[in-house]
């Protein structure tokens, strides 16, 4: 844990949660698990006080409790997870992924499960305002919500997930060991810890859908739509906008058209869930990966590389998983959008006397739009697209087979080790220059290297050379190590090599991260507490209702405060992308993080 992530943590919960809750966060962040006493005698707060701001956290599952034994009596014990109180400064990228995947209808359920934390879809229904009696109302609203758990935006929680997972894991050990009629020994206890291992990523990895109690068939017309709006109210009004009907009950239908069956899955509307944004963290990297090939190639190796892990998606539910299922170049060519960019994206001729001249004796140039590729041209690009990008360097796309037109999988392990690179090369290449930053890369390509050989592969005088390795050194970025020539290891008889120490590269960029955003909260802080009082006068009502008491200064000032506010809020962002990018789409980080 970082000194700059802890800081970083309790701003982030002061600004969504207010000063009561940091406090309880602070003392559980910086000392550890704590019962409710130790918690009030630390914050100096009051029992009511702690237990509402722990009720708090448990409802958004920042806080986990466990009962645990301390001499003859039994304890509940609190503690916090950073990984999701940092997800909190991601809300806003979730909210547009969900918009765009699931629509306005499914971002209006997401985002009431995500500011209310648990709860149940009834309540969702209510904060909606959507009518109970509302039979065509209650249907649509029912298949949203049924496709958000079906694709895993929210998922069902039981009792058993607001509990420590460390002493979960350990209670059913002991269970396990009392079972045994003589003590275990060191290898059996070893067995016993993984079945339980293996049984949580059995009952993680199951394909079963839990909070859909069965599958109704209902009528709906054919010309039946909902368009989502919101109203003044906040309420979501689209569910309502379904033709009910005359007064008699009966359905319109234009044209005599029939109704339909259609089959939609019934929610257990007491059932309690909770946004996933482990599942969502897949699609954010997914979009990194992306754009590595659009940057690298184009957009049409992007428009490839994204048709091939919407194909692997619906297997890919976290980040822990390292290889994607097998996809063929068939369904890669089925999943590909129809407005992909493909026709520039690369040269399938034969070779120059295929070219095509005018009557000046000029090149034809084809300038038509992707759309309009002939189906034959546009499967020779993709195939083609497929061999450079299973080619590229970086080993993320990895061809598996060669029958018919080829498999093909997605190394997320490579991709997140490729993506972490580019994103500490953007770091270093921001904070120190581009002769560190290519210092950097020649360290990564050729290894552990002496400075004179650094010095003659950057082409740089060896004394320039040498500072800026110190100045990499220093940051963290890069370290020596020490080979001796002779048994006493004598630092005057030493070889010192520079080189790339991954795991301290990582460290060392995440606390420039968690500075970089504690800064960003700071200033915002800053800039809007330095206006207080104008901002308090454009809450009066007298204000609000005429507008133009305020002066031309305070408008440009008022002006002057959103532009500095969408500024840092952009800066945020690719901060918070970074942090995506350096820790938690990596397979290993994700595998060290489930025992939180």
């Amino acid at each position: 844990m970082y000194t700059q992530q802890v800081g970083l943590c309790k701003q982030i919960v002061r600004e969504h949660y207010g000063p009561i809750v940091e406090t309880v966060v602070d003392v559980l962040l910086r000392e550890g698990r704590m019962h409710l006493g130790q918690l009030a005698n630390r914050t100096k707060l009051t029992g009511p006080n702690v237990r509402q701001a722990l009720a708090v956290l448990i409802q958004h599952g920042i806080a986990t409790h466990a009962l645990s034994k301390v001499g003859s009596r039994m304890f509940t014990f609190y503690s916090v997870c950073l990984k999701s109180i940092l997800r909190l400064q991601r809300a806003g990228l979730y909210l547009a992924l969900v918009e765009e995947r699931m629509g306005s209808e499914g971002l209006a359920i997401f985002r009431t499960i995500m500011v209310n934390g648990l709860t149940t879809i009834g309540n969702v229904r209510e904060a909606l305002g959507i009518a109970e009696n509302g039979n065509a109302a209650k249907i649509k609203f029912n298949s949203v919500v049924a496709k958000l758990v079906r694709d895993r935006y929210i998922i069902a929680v039981n009792t058993v997930d607001t509990i420590t997972k460390v002493d979960r894991i350990m209670q059913e050990e002991v269970v396990e060991v009392e079972k045994m009629t003589i003590p275990p020994t060191a290898k059996e206890l070893l067995v016993i810890r993984r079945k339980i291992l293996e049984r949580e990523e059995e009952e993680y990895q199951s394909s079963t859908v839990v909070g859909i109690k069965r599958r109704a068939s209902v009528d709906i017309s054919a010309d039946h739509s909902s368009k989502l709006h919101m109203g003044a109210d906040g309420r979501v009004n689209g569910f309502n906008n379904y033709d009910s009907g005359d007064q008699n009950g009966h359905s319109h239908l234009n044209n005599g058209h029939q109704q339909q069956q259609q089959q939609v899955d019934a929610v257990d509307d007491k059932q309690f869930f909770r946004a996933y944004y482990d599942r969502l963290d897949v699609f954010l990297r997914n979009q990194q990966i992306v754009n590595y090939f659009s940057d690298k190639y184009n957009a049409g190796a992007g428009a490839l590389v994204k048709s091939i892990l919407r194909a692997t998606e619906q297997h890919t539910r976290t980040c822990r998983v390292k290889l994607s299922e097998t996809v063929s170049s068939t369904q890669v060519f089925q999943h590909i959008s129809a407005e992909a960019p493909l026709i520039d994206s690369i040269d399938t001729s034969k070779d120059m006397f295929h070219q095509k001249f005018d009557a000046n004796g000029n090149p034809i140039v084809d300038t038509s739009s992707g759309t309009e590729l002939s189906r034959e041209k546009r499967s020779e690009i993709i195939f083609a697209l497929l061999e450079v990008i299973h080619t590229d360097s970086s080993g993320i796309i990895i061809k598996v087979d060669d029958r018919g037109t080829g498999q093909y999988r997605v190394n997320f392990e490579r991709a997140a080790i490729t993506l972490r690179e580019r994103c500490v090369d953007a770091l270093v290449h921001e904070k120190f220059g581009s002769v560190h930053a290519r210092l950097l890369r020649v360290l990564r390509d050729k290894q552990k290297l002496d400075e004179k050989v650094v010095a003659q592969a950057t082409m740089l005088p060896i004394g320039p050379c040498r500072a800026r390795l110190h100045d990499l050194a220093l940051a963290g970025i890069i370290d020596t190590i020490e080979i001796p020539r002779s048994a006493d290891r004598n630092p005057s008889r030493m070889f010192y090599l520079w080189y790339v120490n991954a795991d301290k590269q990582m460290r060392s960029a995440l606390r420039f991260v968690y500075q970089g955003m504690s800064n960003i909260i700071e200033r915002n802080t800053k800039e809007v507490s330095a206006r207080a009082l104008l901002i308090a006068k454009t809450k009066r009502e007298d204000v609000i209702l005429d507008p133009s008491l305020l002066t031309d200064g305070e408008r440009k000032e008022l002006n002057n405060l959103a532009r500095i506010k969408q500024k840092l809020a952009i800066a945020n962002v690719r901060l918070d992308s970074m942090l995506l990018v350096i820790y938690d789409i990596d397979p290993q980080s994700a595998e060290l993080q489930l025992l939180q």
